[in-house]
């Protein structure tokens, strides 16, 4: 029934092609632009040390943003994304392997405070956690290590253990009994309780949770459940507080009844409860979904926010912002021609809209955009996310 319902919610007007679009410069010439970028980025970020491996997140001498302390070495969105890519890239970089179990070892030998299966989301140049908080747990970071460690399942053979217990650990201390992702570990009634009703778009991985159900463990049936949940929410929040742009804020609250965008200041900052630096993964995360699975309700709510992004920003990259309200208006001060902004917009791209020619040429320009972007340029977050939307869009996303 709640699978039902969700794909409702997400029978919008158009509906996207059947198959992910790609940009049309030819395979070979996009994979020769991902190896030269992979290069570079692993020069920049990823480095061998602290007993394992790490993304070091001011490996190119920029600050960590995110709340981390001011000597961060990395924090656990930083170690998924690195595992991630080591799996995806693994039949293009010899070293992958050997460098995905020191990443893996750097994982287990820093557990969160809760036990393990999760990591601590904070780690500083000390090798050690961070103090004051910096052994809870993200679960974005430990949503996308349990994925890596299960495509490394599946590719080398020898995680499945570890895998496993982390899966079990999210399931058993960062989802709650209804159905969402929370915030982390900490989220919960208590001295956080604030939070405790809280979700982060960016949490919200359907492809993952696929992946997961598919394992047919035991908590097979809470990943479908989990999967069908966010679509529902996120899309009714979409169809309320967004119907024209399809865009959703960075954290919801209100769970499980009453699901609103958070105020302004709520966690992070005063961009909280609209499209900002959280949410606009979101993209990204649903064209994994649409692209692995062929999901309808990826699909569909792809089609509106592709459609308003191209009409907004008249087909030039270059003019997409960094921050949107959820009625599409632009706050005040905001940038143009950031990497992040547009590699996720590019990976939500694949699933065109209603119109094949302008969604091709869209992605097209998102590509170019993209590739123009010096790294220097950038800092850890604005280059990882380029190179996870790079994957996607050479057709080396896992699974593939």
């Amino acid at each position: 029934m709640l699978r039902a319902l969700a794909v409702l919610m997400f029978l919008l007007p158009a509906v996207s092609q059947a198959l992910p679009l790609y940009p049309s410069m030819p395979q070979t010439e996009r994979r020769a632009a991902l190896d030269s970028f992979w290069t570079d980025w692993k020069r920049l970020y990823l480095r061998e040390g602290c007993g394992g491996a790490y993304v070091d997140t001011s490996g190119d001498a920029k600050p960590t943003w995110g709340g981390s302390v001011a000597d961060t070495l990395t924090v656990s969105e930083a170690h998924g994304y690195g595992m991630l890519a080591l799996v995806q890239m693994a039949d293009r970089d010899p070293d992958a392997h050997r460098l995905f179990d020191l990443m893996q070892a750097f994982f287990i030998a820093h557990p969160a405070g809760s036990g393990p299966g999760l990591m601590a989301w904070n780690q500083t140049r000390d090798c050690r956690d961070a103090p004051d908080g910096g052994d809870r747990s993200a679960s974005d970071g430990d949503l996308d290590v349990a994925l890596a460690l299960l495509k490394a399942d599946q590719r080398w053979g020898g995680y499945e253990k570890t895998a496993a217990a982390a899966r079990a650990a999210i399931i058993a201390r960062e989802v709650t009994p209804d159905g969402m992702v929370m915030l982390g570990d900490w989220a919960r009634d208590g001295d956080d309780s604030t939070y405790a009703n809280t979700s982060r778009s960016s949490d919200f991985m359907p492809a993952s949770f696929a992946s997961f159900a598919a394992t047919k463990d035991r908590d097979a049936a809470r990943w479908s459940q989990l999967r069908d949940r966010g679509y529902l929410l996120w899309g009714e929040l979409s169809r309320h507080y967004a119907g024209r742009t399809g865009l959703v804020p960075d954290f919801l609250t209100g769970l499980p009844d009453k699901p609103h965008p958070v105020s302004a200041d709520f966690l992070e900052g005063r961009f909280d409860g609209v499209f900002s630096w959280n949410a606009l993964r979101f993209p990204w995360r649903l064209s994994l979904d649409f692209v692995l699975t062929g999901e309808p309700r990826a699909a569909a709510h792809l089609s509106v926010l592709n459609r308003w992004i191209r009409a907004s920003t008249g087909g030039d990259p270059m003019r997409i912002m960094t921050t949107y309200r959820l009625d599409g208006r632009v706050p005040p001060d905001q940038e143009t021609g950031s990497a992040a902004f547009l590699a996720m917009f590019a990976a939500g791209a694949m699933a065109g809209s209603d119109t094949p020619a302008a969604d091709q040429a869209w992605l097209d320009a998102l590509w170019a955009a993209l590739l123009a972007k010096p790294s220097a340029e950038e800092d850890y977050y604005g280059n990882t996310l380029k190179l996870l939307a790079m994957i996607s869009l050479c057709g080396e996303t896992p699974g593939h």
